[in-house]
């Protein structure tokens, strides 16, 4: 008698619930929610409805907490768990919608897009394990759905596993092979994996696919713009801009196309047009700058870069950039101003400060034109006109501008490590006391020549560094130096031989107090021959810009020639001589590393120590031939390709 008298009250309660929820009175809904005579379960499901309530009036606060309240009471319940998987997601509440849903999963093992909506959330939260974990089991589960497999693919490429995001995605293709986005996708994983073609033919598939998709359209573009098929990458964006011509992205990349293509009035034409739709991208007007320098038309630039300058004001790239357009306007006061802020913001820069200096030489040497003086009744015979500036005074202007970059290169070269400069003396004499203790054992404490096995090191060592870090140097100076070299007075010949120089003077300086330790410790090491050691440093040295030269133009054009002429420097360490002596070795192995002329370097250095070491196969003509022609061929390409070494973007 009494259950029954529970539930008549239990649906009266309900019932009038029911009431006050078709009628608006959602604050009366909860004073019946309160009611003790209700079970659990029912009051699970109307704190539902009530939630339900809330939420298609706007209120998602209180329906999430309604949806808490019934998740609370009936977790085991699987249509309250549907319901607050429904409301969490809606509601953007994924840390709770995941929850929900791996709790519907328990009870529906194979619910496969349970899994999807569970993969989705924790992918919004961040956990991307449990968001590939339910994103793969979707899949599993219908392996023929194109949506799940794609929603794997994405997952996995978001998380960096591209390798078998590309395995989901070629699912998905197989699925629906005309799907430019999935294709798209296939592209960004093979560039990711380090496959280039493979990347930039399904891009042209995805762009032939759906010539009107944007995305598409410019991801195709963009890679054929990298692997310099420039007439392709036109074909390909000119027609999507027909349907998108505000498309300032795709704009920006016809400008940088056209450009690549020496056009440069089409390129100036594209970023107009890129403008107009996106003016406020300060990086739009950086290029339109650059372009109108390049045609000559200085003011125009000027105003380019003031408004990038005015849209981004902590770049000072931007405002460099206005000093050198004021500066070969003739524009001095203007670009005094412009270097004014630069040294303001930066007073410890050096090429900022070069680049005021500059200003204020030509500033100075035009006062005579500045001044107007007053009649005064003098008669004064006219002025000689200043004489045009002569090959001294070009060479000395070059050679403040090479001061000012070594300067440069010298406080940044170590600047981002704990030792700083102690770096360049440290690495030989690491590597010195290691060669000494490894072979002072196997050789039984002695060296092939002399006494010491840190002078015999040290011979070999000196030169070879000499040459590895002047060649390897010279290799990224173009690359690494872009912004200095849209400077007028800066050439990539300039960045280049301060390199050169900087290493020189820093391996000469650690050679020098290396040598002075030596002689510190009690160890005989003053060389013989002075005049021998100055010519074999001097050899090497040429021949380490000559191959530098060579290497930077290379490294313009093969962005991966770095990484080879670093496997061949290890290989020149086990043929130069650095450790043994070429006298060891049989006949037929000698003539073939005599044609090494590190080789003749080191042990030029080294005979000039050593009175009694006179190698016969020692040939320094052929050092010097060698490092005359690598320096005049590496000469000739830095002049022959210079313009296209660096073009400025």
């Amino acid at each position: 008698m009494s259950d029954t008298v529970e539930q008549s009250d239990e649906t009266t309660v309900a019932d009038r619930f029911q009431h006050a929820l078709r009628v608006g009175s959602l604050d009366v809904c909860f004073d019946y929610l309160r009611d003790e005579a209700l079970t659990d379960g029912v009051r699970a499901s109307l704190y539902c409805r009530l939630g339900e309530a809330w939420y298609y009036r706007g209120m998602r606060d209180a329906a999430v907490g309604c949806a808490r309240a019934a998740f609370e009471l009936q977790p085991g319940s699987e249509p309250i768990a549907d319901f607050c998987a429904w409301l969490f997601s809606n509601c953007e509440r994924h840390d709770e919608a995941a929850a929900a849903y791996e709790r519907l999963i328990a009870m529906r093992p194979r619910w496969a897009a349970g899994h999807r909506h569970a993969s989705g959330s924790f992918a919004v939260v961040g956990q991307s394990d449990r968001a590939v974990y339910h994103a793969e089991r979707a899949s599993e589960l219908e392996p023929d759905s194109f949506e799940f497999a794609f929603h794997a693919g994405a997952v996995l490429e978001a998380a960096g596993r591209w390798a078998e995001a590309a395995q989901y995605f070629a699912r998905a293709a197989a699925s629906d092979p005309a799907s430019a986005r999935v294709l798209r996708h296939l592209s960004a994983c093979s560039l990711a994996l380090g496959q280039f073609e493979a990347a930039l033919d399904f891009a042209q598939r995805a762009a032939a696919t759906a010539p009107d998709d944007r995305l598409s359209a410019i991801h195709a573009a963009e890679l054929l713009l990298r692997a310099e098929r420039l007439d392709e990458a036109a074909h390909i964006i000119q027609p999507s801009l027909v349907g998108n011509p505000q498309d300032d992205i795709a704009w920006r990349l016809l400008a940088e196309i056209e450009m690549r293509r020496h056009r440069p009035h089409d390129a100036l034409a594209a970023i107009e047009q890129a403008l107009g739709t996106a003016p406020d991208i300060a990086e739009y007007h950086v290029y339109r700058g650059n372009l109108l320098y390049r045609l000559g038309r200085f003011d125009a630039a000027a105003d380019a870069f003031g408004q990038a300058a005015v849209l981004d004001p902590t770049n000072a790239e931007t405002k460099r950039s206005q000093l050198t357009v004021f500066f070969d306007a003739g524009r001095l006061r203007e670009a005094l101003a412009v270097g004014g802020e630069l040294i303001t913001a930066a007073p410890g820069n050096e090429e900022y400060a070069q680049a005021v200096l500059q200003v204020l030489n030509r500033r100075f040497a035009g006062f005579d034109a500045d001044c107007v003086v007053l009649d005064d009744g003098v008669t004064r015979l006219p002025r000689s006109p200043r004489p045009a500036g002569g090959l001294i005074e070009a060479a000395l202007t070059q050679w403040r501008v090479v001061r000012a970059l070594i300067i440069r290169e010298t406080r940044t070269r170590f600047g981002d490590s704990t030792l700083g400069y102690g770096w360049a003396l440290l690495e030989p004499m690491l590597h010195i006391l290691l060669l000494s203790l490894v072979f002072a054992v196997m050789m039984h404490g002695r060296p092939p020549i002399g006494t010491q096995f840190f002078i015999f090191y040290y011979t070999g060592i000196i030169p070879y560094h000499l040459f590895v870090h002047t060649s390897s140097s010279m290799t990224y100076a173009v690359t690494s130096n872009g912004p200095l070299l849209q400077l007028p007075l800066v050439r990539t010949f300039d960045v280049l031989i301060a390199r050169g120089l900087l290493e020189l003077v820093t391996d000469l300086i650690v050679a020098g107090i290396m040598l002075a330790g030596f002689v510190f410790v009690g160890i005989g090491a003053l060389p013989n021959d002075g005049l021998g050691v100055a010519g074999s440093l001097a050899a090497i040295w040429l021949l380490g810009c000559g191959i530098g030269f060579s290497n930077a133009v290379v490294t313009g054009f093969f962005r991966s020639w770095d990484k080879i002429w670093a496997q061949l420097t290890r290989l020149l360490y086990f043929c130069s001589g650095i450790f043994y002596v070429p006298g060891m070795m049989p006949d037929w192995v000698r003539d073939i590393l005599a044609w090494n002329p590190v080789l003749h370097a080191v042990d030029w250095f080294r005979s000039s120590f050593f009175i009694e070491y006179e190698p016969h196969w020692l040939d320094r003509s052929y050092l010097l031939a060698v490092a005359a022609l690598s320096l005049l061929a590496g000469l000739a390409l830095e002049r022959a390709l210079r313009r296209r070494l660096y073009e400025p973007s």
